[in-house]
C-alpha cells in the first residue's frame, strides 16, 4: 500500500485512516522555528460524509487508497439518493445525500463531474472550480451602483448567495464552490 508524508497531501487525496476513505478538504501547517511543524487537516468520511479535523506530525507516513477517476453525469434524485451515470458503461451509480452534502447546492441534472471509485463502488465526485447557475430569485437590478453593494439572490438548487446589485432574476452566473461566492455573470467568461 502507497503511503505518503503530510509534505506531500493535496486537496482532494485520499487518505487510509484506520482502513476507513477520507478525502482531505483542507489542510495548513501549523509550528514555529522552535515547534515541530503540524499539519492539521479537515477531512470528509466518504461513507458518512462527515467532517472531522485531524493533526499529523511532520515525519508521519500515511495511507492512500488507490482510487480510479470516471466521469460520471448526474441523472436524478431518488428519494434522498443521488444517481450518477457512468459516461462510458452508462451504469448507475448512488450516492447519499449524507455523502453529497452541501455539495448538492452545485449539482445539475446533466452536468458532468469527476467520479472517485474506490474499490469499484462510487465514494466520491468532485467539483470543478466553478459552476454556472441561473438567479430564480433576487430585487430587481439597479444600474450605477456601487460595486461594493450587494444583494441577496436564491440559485435555481436553492442556494442562497450575495450578488451585486446589477443581476437580475433570470440570470446565469458563476459561483465559485469552495468559497460559496458569486464570481461573475456566464456571458463575462465566453468572452
Amino acid at each position: 500500500m502507497e503511503t505518503v508524508l503530510p509534505s506531500e497531501f493535496k486537496r482532494g487525496m485520499v487518505l487510509l485512516l484506520d482502513g476507513t476513505p477520507y478525502v482531505i478538504e483542507e489542510f495548513h501547517v501549523v509550528g514555529t522555528a522552535q515547534t515541530k511543524h503540524k499539519l492539521h487537516t479537515r477531512l470528509r468520511h466518504l461513507k458518512t460524509g462527515r467532517l472531522v479535523d485531524q493533526t499529523f506530525t511532520d515525519g508521519e507516513r500515511v495511507p492512500v487508497a488507490e482510487v480510479q477517476h470516471r466521469r460520471v453525469q448526474f441523472s436524478y434524485h431518488q428519494g434522498e439518493d443521488f444517481v450518477f451515470s457512468d459516461i462510458e458503461t452508462y451504469d448507475e451509480l448512488t450516492l447519499t445525500r449524507e455523502q453529497i452534502g452541501d455539495r448538492r447546492d452545485f449539482i445539475k441534472e446533466n452536468e458532468e463531474y469527476r467520479a472517485l471509485m474506490l474499490d469499484g463502488r462510487l465514494v466520491d465526485i468532485v467539483l470543478p472550480p466553478s459552476v454556472t447557475l441561473e438567479v430564480v430569485e433576487t430585487a430587481p437590478p439597479i444600474r450605477g451602483g456601487s460595486d461594493a453593494t450587494w444583494k441577496p439572490a436564491r440559485l435555481e438548487t436553492g442556494l442562497e448567495i450575495m450578488v451585486p446589485l446589477f443581476i437580475a432574476p433570470g440570470e446565469k452566473i458563476r459561483v465559485d464552490t469552495a468559497t460559496r461566492k458569486y464570481v461573475g455573470r456566464e456571458s463575462e467568461a465566453k468572452k
